[in-house]
């Protein structure tokens, strides 16, 4: 049976984002393990010799003119994410049609990467909530996640990898779309939300093109003012704040985010940082604030 593929209108999409990346390619797989994976081997692949990556390209298809070797940036979608990534290596299941899940590649020179994930998350949630309501709906789990009425959403997560004299970073998102039925257990350990609750009959291009636009623009803006320029939006969607906690083996309240991006908490009248790192975060059974 022929696999129902959506409309992603990428090429309408590519000329409304190449010109705020100029030399962007957007190419859509039907199917891939993860969207990060893919293109962090690109770059590696780079270290082959000359030869291999000429066999290689030979019977490649790339995304309005794009090879798989280039260096410039490329937005990848997949349809079905098989083997999805989030932190500290759990895994992210995306059943077909129900997610959307893409990666961003770009050259990133940043002399302080603190926050960005924070301001990720920010800039979609600002764009898939424009007007939230007091508390929003769209709020931010630090250090990247998004929750939607106290549940999971999604999720960001950003690698690096050099290339030559330049740090590639690789910003992956993943957000659930609709209902599904299936999941590990660390997926659904915080209950499970979906866009289609926020705005009924959202689908994954849609989604797509609500958020590709601010992220670039968060992106490609953190340079100048790093998180410090995102800290007061970040705080108005804020899930930790006011929140009992645990952080590795901490457990205290959270006390907001710093200039920095780190988590503050409260832990017996102390002032606490908490760098994202691999420490896990959780929040401890207690009563939802009120909405």
């Amino acid at each position: 049976m022929a696999a129902n593929h959506q409309n992603w209108g990428a090429e309408s999409l590519w000329q409304d984002l190449e010109p705020l990346l100029p030399g962007l390619s957007i190419e859509v797989l039907a199917r891939t393990d993860s969207t990060n994976s893919v293109l962090l081997e690109r770059v590696r692949s780079e270290h082959r010799s000359a030869g291999e990556r000429s066999n290689e390209r030979a019977g490649e298809r790339g995304g309005f003119g794009r090879r798989a070797h280039d260096m410039q940036p490329c937005l990848l979608v997949a349809e079905h994410q098989t083997a999805g990534r989030g932190r500290m290596g759990r895994l992210w299941h995306a059943e077909a049609g129900a997610s959307l899940t893409f990666s961003l590649a770009l050259p990133l020179a940043l002399s302080d990467w603190s926050g960005l994930s924070l301001a990720v998350g920010c800039a979609m949630a600002e764009a898939l909530e424009p007007q939230p309501a007091s508390p929003p709906r769209l709020q931010l789990k630090w250090p990247n996640d998004l929750w939607l009425d106290g549940r999971k959403l999604g999720g960001i997560l950003i690698e690096t990898v050099t290339a030559g004299e330049q740090r590639i970073a690789v910003i992956g998102v993943g957000l659930n779309i609709r209902p599904q039925k299936t999941g590990n257990e660390s997926q659904f350990m915080s209950g499970y939300a979906s866009l289609d609750e926020l705005g009924p009959g959202l689908t994954a291009p849609e989604v797509l093109r609500r958020v590709a636009r601010p992220l670039i623009l968060a992106v490609t803006g953190f340079a100048q003012g790093g998180f410090g320029a995102w800290q007061h939006r970040y705080e108005a969607r804020d899930l930790l704040r006011g929140r009992p906690l645990t952080a590795g083996g901490t457990e205290g309240v959270g006390a907001g985010v710093s200039v920095q991006g780190e988590l503050l908490m409260d832990v017996q009248g102390q002032r606490q940082t908490i760098s994202a790192g691999e420490v896990s975060v959780r929040l401890q059974a207690s009563e939802p604030p009120a909405c």
